[in-house]
Formats: C-alpha cells, sequence, structure tokens
C-alpha cells in the first residue's frame, strides 16, 4: 500500500501560474559546463542571479548514495534556502520568498542507489532507490524513503492564489551532448511565443489494458484540440527507419527498450522533431540514463524534443508518469513543470522530468490564437468550423489541393478518414499524397499507409501489389528496413527463415 503523504492544505494544492521568480537553478560548480549552462538559462528565462546555486563536492556519474544526497545536495540545499529566506513549499515562513519550482542543470547525479537494510525484507514497500528529482520534490519535508509517497497534487487542474503547493517541481535540462543541451535551453522560450505546431503522434499497442486507455485519451485530446493525429494501434511499434514527419510537434508511444523505430540511435534516417517538441515514450527504464541515445530519454532529446520524462529504476505502471494528464494539463496552457507535477502520481519515486520548467508549449493554443500562414492552424480552424464532418472536410481540403498547404492537408484528411473508419477513402488519400510528394521521405510514409490499410481493410491482393511495387523502388532507400519489416508483417512468407538452434 501506498503510504499517504501528510502535509499542510493538502486538499486544495492546484496549479499556481508559475514565474521566473520562483526558480531556483541548480548546477554543479565542479563542471564548467553545467554552470555555463545555469548562467544561459537564467538568462534566457529572466531569473535573478541569486538563484542559481552552484553545489560543490558531488560525485562524478549519474548515481549517488543515500548518504551522498543527504550531504550533498539536500542539506545545502537547505541551507542555501534557510540562508537566501526562500520560503519552501513545505513550510510557510513569512517574510520569505516563495520558490515552487527547480530546474537541475547537467552534470548533477541522476539516481539515488537502491541500499537495502539490514535484516529488512527485500521488495516493493521496502524499496528506497529513487530518481533525484523526485527526492528534491520534497525538499525541507521530513519523511520514510522507504517506498513511494502519494503526491497531493496529483491530477489537480486550477488556479487559486496565495495557495502553495507542498511540493517542488523539480525538472532538468541534460542530455546526450552539448548541442542537444543548448537547443533545450533556446528554443523552448522562443517556440512559446508563436505556440508549438505540428503533428501529434501516438503509438498505442502496450501490454496492459490500463496504459492503452492513457493513449486513446491522448489520442481523443489531439483530434478535440484539431491536431493532426498520426495514430498506430498495433502491438508493434514503429518500424525501423519509419519516415516519420519532420514536423512532429508531440509524441507519445510505448513499450520497447532501447530505443527503437525512427528514434534508435544506431539508423540513418534523418529524422528530426519540431523545435520544442514534447515527446515520451512509456517504459520501466526510460530514464535510467539522460546521457545515452539508447535510452528513450537520451534518444528523443537527441533527435530534437525538447521536452521528455522516463524512470530511473522499475516504477510498476502504478508509479508512472500519467501522460495522458500531462498532454491535457499542458494543452490547456499550464508550464511544463505544471503540468507534470500534476501528472506525477507518486514522490521520492522514479521519474524524471527533462526540459524547461516554464515552457508553456500549448499557450497560444490554448487561447485560439496562432499564424494564419500556418497550415496546422488552418487545420485546426477548418476541424472546428466544420466539426469533423466528413464531407465538409473533404471539401474544403479539396479545394486546397493546388496550393502549397495541399498535400500536408490531403495526409491530415487521410488520418481523419482513417479515424473514422474509412479506410478505403484513406487509403486512396494517402496514394495521391505519395504521387504527389516531392520528396523520399514523404512518397515512402504515406505509400506504406497505403498499403497498411488495404491489408487492414481486407483487400489483400491489392495489398500485396502496393507493397511489392513499394519493395521494388526502395532497394537502396534510408527507409527500406520499415518497408521490409512492414512487408513482412503482412506477406509472411518474406520473414527470413528462422536460424537452426544448435544441439
Amino acid at each position: 500500500m501506498v503510504r499517504g503523504l501528510l502535509v499542510a492544505a493538502l486538499g486544495c494544492m492546484v496549479a499556481w501560474g508559475l514565474t521566473p521568480a520562483q526558480v531556483v537553478v541548480v548546477y554543479n560548480a565542479a563542471s564548467k559546463r553545467s554552470e555555463q549552462c545555469a548562467r544561459a538559462y537564467c538568462a534566457k528565462r529572466s531569473i535573478p542571479a541569486k538563484q542559481c546555486v552552484g553545489l560543490s563536492g558531488l560525485p562524478k556519474g549519474q548515481d549517488i548514495s543515500r548518504q551522498e544526497f543527504d550531504t550533498k545536495l539536500r542539506y545545502p540545499l537547505m541551507l542555501h534556502a534557510q540562508q537566501s529566506s526562500w520560503r519552501l513549499p513545505v513550510n510557510q515562513l513569512k517574510g520569505f520568498k516563495p520558490i515552487s519550482a527547480m530546474v537541475l542543470m547537467p552534470d548533477i547525479p541522476l539516481r539515488v542507489r537502491e541500499e537495502n537494510e539490514p535484516g529488512k525484507k527485500e521488495g516493493f514497500l521496502y524499496q528506497n532507490c529513487a530518481s533525484v528529482d523526485s527526492e528534491l520534490m520534497l525538499l525541507g519535508a521530513n519523511y520514510s524513503t522507504k517506498g513511494p509517497l502519494n503526491n497531493p497534487c496529483f491530477d489537480k487542474d486550477g488556479a487559486v492564489e496565495k495557495i502553495m503547493p507542498p511540493v517542488l517541481a523539480v525538472t532538468r535540462i541534460d542530455g546526450p551532448d552539448d548541442t542537444t543541451i543548448r537547443r533545450m535551453i533556446q528554443f523552448p522560450a522562443e517556440v512559446e511565443r508563436r505556440g508549438l505546431w505540428g503533428w501529434a503522434v501516438v503509438d498505442q499497442g502496450g501490454p496492459y489494458p490500463q496504459g492503452d486507455a492513457w493513449f486513446s485519451s491522448i489520442a481523443r485530446m489531439a483530434k478535440e484540440k484539431g491536431q493532426p493525429l498520426f495514430h498506430e494501434e498495433s502491438k508493434a511499434t514503429l518500424a525501423p527507419c519509419f519516415p516519420l514527419m519532420q514536423n512532429t510537434a508531440v509524441y507519445f508511444g510505448w513499450y520497447a527498450h532501447p530505443a527503437n523505430g525512427p528514434f534508435n540511435p544506431k539508423t540513418h534516417a534523418d529524422f528530426r522533431f519540431a523545435p520544442g517538441a514534447v515527446a515520451v515514450h512509456l517504459h520501466s527504464y526510460s530514464g535510467t540514463s539522460v546521457k545515452s541515445e539508447h535510452s528513450w530519454v537520451g534518444a528523443l532529446l537527441k533527435r530534437g524534443a525538447a521536452v521528455t520524462a522516463g524512470n530511473v529504476y522499475e516504477p510498476t505502471l502504478a508509479g508512472c508518469m500519467r501522460y495522458d494528464i500531462f498532454y491535457d494539463r499542458l494543452l490547456k496552457g499550464y508550464t511544463v513543470a505544471e503540468a507534470a507535477l500534476m501528472a506525477t502520481p507518486w514522490l521520492s519515486w522514479q521519474g524524471v522530468v527533462m526540459g524547461d520548467p516554464l515552457y508553456r508549449p500549448f499557450e497560444v493554443l490554448s487561447r485560439n490564437g496562432g499564424d494564419g500562414g500556418n497550415v496546422f492552424v488552418q487545420w485546426r480552424r477548418l476541424m472546428q468550423q466544420t466539426g469533423g464532418n466528413r464531407k465538409s472536410v473533404v471539401d474544403a481540403v479539396n479545394r486546397q489541393l493546388s496550393t502549397p498547404q495541399g498535400p500536408q492537408l490531403q495526409e491530415m484528411l487521410a488520418w481523419h478518414l482513417a479515424g473514422l473508419g474509412e479506410l478505403d477513402a484513406a487509403a486512396e488519400c494517402f496514394g495521391q499524397v505519395a504521387r504527389r510528394a516531392q520528396s523520399e521521405r514523404n512518397r515512402v510514409r504515406p505509400a506504406l499507409l497505403q498499403a497498411t490499410l488495404a491489408f487492414a481493410d481486407k483487400d489483400e491482393r491489392y495489398g500485396r501489389q502496393l507493397m511489392q511495387r513499394l519493395l521494388e523502388e526502395t532497394p537502396r532507400s534510408p527507409f527500406r528496413p520499415a518497408v521490409q519489416k512492414t512487408a513482412e508483417t503482412f506477406m509472411p512468407e518474406l520473414r527470413p527463415a528462422p536460424k537452426p538452434q544448435k544441439k
């Protein structure tokens, strides 16, 4: 049983409108890169220099003992808060400056190691490993480290003045290389001015119905908000080197490890997310390292995501961030820190959130704003005006086919028709997009989807014809692995023979 966290004002915790004045930036004083990133982030977000804290004596690497966490991180930060007159969420000291969020810079340890106590049972209830970030959410509180604690902010939604949440919202800026880290600092503040626009990709089909329900909810929210939706529901994740759209702004998927599909670092299909993208893959060990491109956190950041989240150790499904809640709160205009705090069920546990805590990717969308020349704004307005009515949407897109936005709108229409269950019409739409494509990526993707829908619509003869043609056209394509894998899924005779087992 997960123990409840006893804190003041338990019943009235909601989002609070995070500002730069409420954010503390923490860096490793022994790392020049960490300090430079901290200074750059403070300058980008106009955070006062006195809220930038350097910690000394931190161990190298991503792991830290419980004792080191207390002596090198927890106690020094509490002392700094006292000396700086910062009011942490767990106390209500009058006259102190309220601090609501913390962002950790590169080279701060990531994981508090498991340390079983002598004479105690091993198992879930006594597990004391955790992410450093999740432990710091309870900075200043007295609590047991044996297992997770309920988050009193979980699933809250709303705003009340003069009431602070009882825990810190903690995020982290780090990644596989300096270019990735600079992008995480630079892009969010710039993207949020115009809003994050692009495709929403939901790769559903994990091992548990409960998790699939979360992803179904994400897909439904994307459609309701008028975001063009790429919704994959098969049990397999996206194929190797799949030619995903370069203007993908949102990705939620599960369940594979290590990073695979178009995000696999070993592939040469040069996929990049749209600037400022939010991308998450649900897996128990998605965040075991933020430095490695083989972990989902590292892989998604390396491919251009500005925000992601993961787990440093096994969290159990109930202990994972609720990504449907996270997405919902972002769509409503909350910051990344606020949305993550409300989507996190347990504290002193395994979660880590990567990204600028002040980033509001959809604040413009929540106000129904946007640049009229943006094809994604155009699609959203079309969906709002027509209510998604099939005939109205088809007629409107057909009138735009000769414009530069025509091919993109037609691909959006194809997915919309597929969502309505009109697989034959959707397949025909994908075929037209493929024939008009100006790049190999934008030709192979809809051609693959056209063949897939033909098989799904039980037109095996036509599906085989389309797939065979695509195999013949892509012998040296960087997307050939995706074509081959998809073909083998529907045409078993193409699968390689199993290797004989040694006796």
